[in-house]
Parts: C-alpha cells; structure tokens; sequence
C-alpha cells in the first residue's frame, strides 16, 4: 500500500511538472530538451523543505525537462524512458554555488586583457558597471570548476579606485552561451580598510562618502529630472546614482566588503538608518558581533580558513568564526579570497570541511556552499535543496563531499549531465606515456 502510495504522489507531481511545460529550468529553455534522469541507490544529503534539510538512505531523484519531478526513499522512475544512474549508495548533494566570485570575468589575474574585475580610480563610472557585459562565456575556468561539482556562481566587479563595483550576476556552469540565471543582482561596496584607501586614507571618511552617495542617490530617485540641475560636489555620475537607486529603496543587497566588529556595528546601524539590504564580505570578526547580525538579519560570505591578523582591523580572526556565526541564527556562506576565489572554486568543500573540524555541523557546513547562498542571492525557490520542483543541479560524489580526497563522479546542471573532460584532463591524457615514440609527444595527439 505504501508503494501504491508514494507512485500515486510521483505520478501526481509528474503531470503537474509536465502541464507547467513553459516554466523551465532557470534561464535556460534549452533544457527542455535533455533526456529523463533517474538516479537511483543514492545517499541523498539536503533533501526535502529548505527549512528543514534531512538525509534519505537509499533514495531516488527523478529528474524531467530540468527539474526535479520528485525524491524519496520508495520512489521509481514512471517510465522506461528515464535513464538509470546508479549512485551505488554514494552520497548525493545539490550542486555547489559559489556565493562569490570573479568567474568569467577573470581569466588571467596578472594580464590585463584576461582581467575585467574591476576598472581603475581614473574611470568616470563604478557603481553602474555590470559584470555581465564583460562576461567571457568560453571560459576555460568554468569547466574546470564544472567538473569539480560547482554548478551556479555569483560573479561580481571589484570596487576598483571608488567606493562600487558595479552589479554582479549569478551564472551557470554549464558551457551555455547564455549561462545567466539572474541578472545585476548586488551591488559590490568597500568598506573597513580598503574603503578607507578610497576616502583620503580614513574609515570616518569611507562612512562619510557612502552616507553621502546613498543620501544623492535617494535625491535623484525623487526627482530625477531636476537633479542634473541641483547643487552637488558627487563625483557619481548620473548612470551611477541612477544604478544606486534600487540599492537606497532596501530592493537589492550590498554586498559589503568588511573585517572589523566596529565597522560591522557601523553598517547596522547605516542598515536601519537607510533600510538597506545588505550582505557582508570577508567580516574576520563578525563572530564578535554575530548575536547583532543575526537579530538585523544580515547573512555573512566568510573565508573560514582566515585566522591570521594580517591587519590592524582583522586582529580577532579565528578558525571558529564560522560555527561562532552559525550557533547565534547567522546564515553564512563561505569563499576563498585567494586562488579559490575564482580559479579553484571546488575547493569550497575544503573549506566547509575545515569549518567543521572547528565546530560547526557537517549540514551546516554543506548548507553553506549550497543552499545559503541560493537564500543570500534570492534564488531558494529554484536551487540550493534536492526537492521536487526545483531546478536540477545535483552532485553524486565518491564519499563524503567535505573531505579532501572525495571527487564527483557524476555533475547534473538543470537536468543535463555535465561532460567532466577539461583541458587538465586532456593534458594528462595527452603526457600520461612519456616513452620515446617516431613522434615527439607535442605530435602524437591524445
């Protein structure tokens, strides 16, 4: 009866799937056409309601025109039409998503013709750049992450010589010449030091100049016709207010680049002050002002391996920041500053895995390279959980996801299962035999 039971549900969901034809997997109409998935004899990790993540032993994902038709222990695929995957009891995750990130943008971090983070303090506009008119789609850093079980990322400018970046994007993996999935999503501030260095060397002058941009840009929302005509020392432009303006009306995030907990207090009290969005950056000592992050409801993007005090306004760095955050209600997220920050972002597991040899769960720690950021970035509806309805970005991994050794085996981006071969797999092929041929080895090919 059971069984009868748990059909009647998949064939339900099915048919409404299949009636909701128009509405497809994010931002891409092509997925449509990829053949029916069934993974079968998985671990699933991160299964059912985002509010309530779990794990199914022995489960199925059923997975149809790129979504998620539906999961469960007692599940079968509703036609021979599906194709098996057998997990052979490996543990299965949603797909990883970089919270931040400069992938597609950057290249070649020393070259500046494969560089398009940010613009330099000479150039008139910042805050109206848009990462996604630089996106370079043929990347050969997006397979590379692909392959690693990377699927969504958010890419964002740098604040270059001014106070914004300009907005950033949330992208697909997947090789697609339109990989958007959702467009000028935050808009990138630095604050602490590195605003500081913007605003005549003082954190007091870096306060001062974004309370005066967001005060401009709220009076050029009011009245934007007579403002050209109105006394102002800005040296915003009028693309850049105008870009501001969904930032000022709490309508987007700001993603706010931050270490200190006194500059943290600062951009609460700047968040109820103005009622913005806001998202911090980096923030090595939010642990020592989480209870008041959790209560403005402000999530945090940390490095949980900066422990170091490399700066006067980072002296409180600790390897526990992150299980800190989480035990006071803050949602976090993680990156890696450094060469996982755009070139290595697969090695997001290894920073979950360390965040919970220093005390935070193994669900939270996984959450906050899935499901986090899909909350943070506003897309919870769509990705982020293994549940029926949502788009199908799923992983199946070799062992535990958060130790270092563990590799996908098989990475799904909206229902299409990802070809994992990538320019380092095809040099290794290329150089495995190092024996003396007719051919030196340039020439043999493959």
């Amino acid at each position: 009866m059971r069984m009868l039971s748990e059909m009647k549900k998949l064939l339900a969901v099915t048919a409404s799937v299949f009636c909701a034809a128009a509405t497809l997997a994010v931002g891409h109409p092509a997925y449509a056409q990829a053949e029916p998935i069934a993974i079968i004899n998985a671990e699933i990790h991160m299964a059912g309601p985002a509010e309530n993540p779990r794990t199914i032993r022995s489960g199925s994902i059923i997975i149809n025109d790129g979504r998620i038709v539906a999961v469960g222990a007692n599940v079968t695929p509703p036609s021979d039409e599906f194709r098996i995957i057998d997990a052979g009891g490996m543990p299965v995750t949603p797909g990883l998503f970089a919270p931040v990130s400069a992938l597609g943008i950057e290249e070649i971090g020393g070259n500046d013709e494969g560089n398009d983070r940010r613009a330099d303090r000479g150039f008139p506009l910042s805050a109206s750049l848009n990462a996604e008119d630089a996106l370079n789609t043929s990347s050969s850093i997006i397979p590379i992450n692909a392959a690693g079980g990377v699927t969504r990322a958010y890419t964002t400018p740098d604040p270059g010589g001014k106070l914004f970046g300009g907005c950033g994007m949330v992208i697909d993996l997947s090789g697609s010449i339109d990989p958007v999935t959702k467009s000028c999503v935050a808009q990138h501030v630095a604050m602490g030091q590195a605003g500081a260095n913007r605003a005549g060397d003082t954190k007091a002058g870096a306060i001062a100049l974004l309370r005066y941009y967001l005060n401009e840009a709220r009076r050029y929302s009011q009245a934007p016709e007579d403002y050209r005509y109105m006394t102002n020392v800005s040296e915003l432009t009028i693309p850049d207010l105008e870009a501001l303006v969904p930032y000022v009306n709490g309508e987007k995030p700001l993603l706010v680049e931050v270490e200190s907990a006194p500059d943290i207090r600062r951009l609460i009290e700047m968040q109820r002050e103005f009622g913005l969005d806001l998202v911090l950056l980096s923030a090595r000592e939010a642990w020592m002002v989480a209870e008041e992050l959790a209560l403005a409801d402000i999530p945090v993007i940390i490095n949980p391996l900066q422990n170091l005090p490399v700066r006067f306004e980072a002296m409180g760095a600790t390897l526990t920041n992150a299980a800190m955050l989480q035990q006071e209600g803050v949602r976090v997220s993680f990156y890696d500053s450094d060469i996982g920050y755009t070139h290595n972002l697969r090695a997001l597991t290894q920073l979950a895995g360390n965040a919970v040899a220093y005390g935070m769960s193994h669900k939270d720690a996984l959450a906050a390279i899935t499901l986090n950021p899909a909350i943070i970035w506003g897309l919870e509806a769509e990705l982020g959980t293994i549940q029926a309805g949502k788009t199908a970005d799923i992983v199946i991994w070799d062992g535990d996801p958060l130790e270092l050794t563990s590799r996908p085996t098989t990475v799904i981006i909206a229902g299409e299962e990802m070809d994992r071969t990538t320019r380092q797999t095809m040099l290794a092929r290329r150089y495995l035999d190092l024996s003396r041929q007719d051919l030196p080895i340039a020439y043999q090919g493959e």
